[in-house]
């Protein structure tokens, strides 16, 4: 391998670690990065493989740390010669010996060619065979996945709702009101139903528990309640409030294996759908001034999952989402809408002071007198601090009247915008003028998402 090979295959692999390299991220957000990274194909330089994985994104992110580009730039092999001398049948006979038993080691496979007579003894070295079964893909751990990956393409949920993949996306950024040149980052946080691949998903600006629910909850609206939800390991995911609602609500919370996002292969495609065909579409209208809120993002975005996915036949289940969501025979779990907010309110604890007051969330509140000094249980929406309910001993009292209401919400939540200008060419202009006429020719059909409350510009089941 020459210089110039050697630093094609530096600069490719600074290309996939450089998200993770030039932005401010937690812990948290900077593996997630790479376990999105290692979840799609790439054109590699001077190899077939078409994926790196995660443990090799974190060698090279640790190897640009302490060595700059030089660190990234492939190792010379002074023993590449020697390990051309291998004659190509024994090579073809070391990996049918492999691929017939993956859990082979390379010592025992050298050990049957040797009884086997197709080399001498102590003529194969371990290391040369080891570098040769990898570059044919024969590694152990490549096999494994290679045959796990081949069983979760052939599964697929029998009914609609029996499974749900969540997943958040780092979509793309809006600009900042007020500081020129800045911008935040907007997370797409969505639930996939596995057997239709009916989706719903929304904008956010945090990846934080409080819009994870409120995702939740609007799919579940939508759709009804599912059997089980299988997401990964991250911190939202994993907490006790989301496991008790799933148990309230009779809904299995599982979690891949770390590393292992293979799983949640669905909704994976489908963010890769979401990055092809609406992320730079929206950037255009961002670099236009024309989309500048989280509100019109999210008004694009549902028009663009109305037109350009839930409308249009999947390239497996040759349906589209919604036909095959409707196809299914098998009854929808609902929930009345008041009953499922009440799953979904957040728990804490005071302590009442003598005044008969407690604080939460930077407010002050005041309660039943004969509350005074005693613990009480508060149940509220995350989303509206107006309303605190008041629980003690198994006993509900009247809710908590606000005495100094200095934050509405747990999270600052983006004030409605104007409408964005539909001037110029972009596909996400065009679907939402069409999403806006459908909406105008099925005006007076009864609406689920209507009866509930909810925006109109949301996409309906």
């Amino acid at each position: 391998m020459d210089e110039q090979q050697r630093e094609e295959i530096a600069t490719f692999r600074w290309s996939l670690i450089a998200p993770v390299l030039t932005q401010n991220l937690s812990p948290s957000e900077r593996q997630r990065l790479l376990r999105e990274i290692a979840g799609h194909p790439h054109e590699i330089p001077s190899s077939d493989k078409t994926r790196v994985g995660l443990r090799t994104l974190q060698r090279w992110v640790q190897a640009y740390r302490q060595h700059g580009f030089e660190g990234l730039k492939p190792h010379t092999r002074a023993d590449a010669d020697q390990g051309r001398a291998v004659p190509p049948e024994v090579l073809e006979a070391a990996i049918a010996l492999r691929r017939a038993v993956p859990d082979r080691s390379v010592q025992q496979i050298i050990a049957l060619l040797e009884l086997d007579g197709k080399v001498a003894p102590g003529r194969l070295k371990r290391t040369t065979l080891g570098r040769y079964l990898a570059r044919a893909g024969c590694t152990r751990q490549e096999l494994r996945s290679k045959a796990a990956r081949s069983l979760l393409r052939r599964f697929e949920a029998q009914h609609r709702n029996d499974l749900w993949q969540g997943d958040v996306l780092h979509a793309l950024s809006l600009p900042v009101p007020g500081q020129p040149g800045k911008r935040r980052q907007v997370y797409l946080m969505a639930f996939l139903d596995d057997h239709s691949r009916v989706v719903y998903g929304q904008m956010y600006f945090e990846e934080k528990l409080p819009r994870l629910e409120d995702c939740l909850k609007r799919t579940i609206l939508r759709y009804g309640l599912p059997r089980q939800i299988y997401v990964d390991n991250g911190a939202i995911y994993s907490t006790r409030h989301l496991a008790r609602i799933c148990a309230k609500l009779g809904i299995r919370l599982s979690h891949s294996r770390p590393y292992r996002p293979q799983g949640r292969g669905k909704v994976e495609k489908f963010f890769q759908y979401v990055r092809r065909s609406f992320v730079p579409e929206a950037h255009a209208l961002v670099e236009a001034g024309q989309l500048r809120t989280l509100d019109e993002l999210n008004e694009f975005f549902w028009a663009w999952l109305e037109v350009a996915y839930l409308s249009r036949p999947h390239g497996s289940t040759h349906q589209t989402p919604r036909q095959r969501f409707e196809a299914d025979t098998e009854p929808l779990r609902r929930i009345d809408p008041t009953a499922l907010r009440e799953v979904f309110l957040w728990e804490e604890q005071r302590v009442v002071d003598k005044t008969g007051c407690f604080s939460l969330h930077g407010n002050r509140y005041e309660v039943d007198a004969a509350l005074s000094g005693h613990r009480v249980l508060l149940r509220y929406d995350p989303y509206d601090l107006s309303q605190i309910q008041v629980w003690h001993e198994g006993k509900r009292f009247p809710d908590a009247a606000p005495l100094q209401l200095r934050r509405t919400h747990h999270h600052a939540v983006p004030a409605p915008a104007q409408p964005p200008s539909s001037d110029g060419m972009n596909f996400l202009t065009l679907a939402r003028k069409h999403h806006e006429a459908e909406k105008q020719r099925r005006l007076g059909q009864t609406s689920y998402a209507r009866l509930v409350g909810h925006k109109d510009g949301e996409p309906s089941r």
